[in-house]
């Protein structure tokens, strides 16, 4: 089966929009760190070093629960692919609504949190896979959810 212009398209808008978020849940999963000490400032007004110091049980903790959503990150752009390249290339209508859905939750939830943290990067990051996702499955809508013909 020949795979339309348009789902074409939208399949490799998508595919950016997943590497993405792959780049970032690697970052997130192995060094939260980098991440933290950037956000955290930003949020309390204070420095991450002198909150490590002072507080490395809870500092701790924190680092452990970003490599969690790092890790929610990696599976969903994992899983995206695997979708993408065979379900969504296929032109099956289901998969359009999952790139939907776990798209709008995944960059949503994350720009969420990152408006609360003030950290202006990684909400333009997250902007960003939010376009591409609506830009993508805007391009090909009318393949996926139009009317069958025989």
């Amino acid at each position: 089966m020949e795979t339309k212009k348009s789902v074409q398209t939208s399949l490799i808008i998508l595919l950016i929009m997943l590497i993405i978020g792959f780049i970032y849940g690697i970052l997130v999963t192995f060094l939260p760190e980098v991440l933290v000490s950037k956000s955290y400032p930003l949020y309390t007004g204070l420095s991450w070093a002198d909150f490590k110091t002072t507080d490395p049980v809870l500092a701790n903790y924190i680092l452990i629960m970003l490599r969690f959503a790092g890790g929610g990150a990696l599976a969903s752009a994992i899983g995206g692919a695997i979708v993408l390249f065979n379900a969504y290339r296929k032109g099956e209508k289901w998969a359009w609504y999952f790139m939907l859905v776990v798209s709008i939750i995944v960059w949503g939830n994350t720009l969420i949190g990152n408006i609360a943290y003030k950290n202006p990067v990684t909400i333009t990051i997250c902007v960003v896979g939010l376009l591409l996702a609506v830009v993508a499955l805007i391009i090909s809508a009318k393949d996926f959810l139009g009317e069958k013909r025989a």
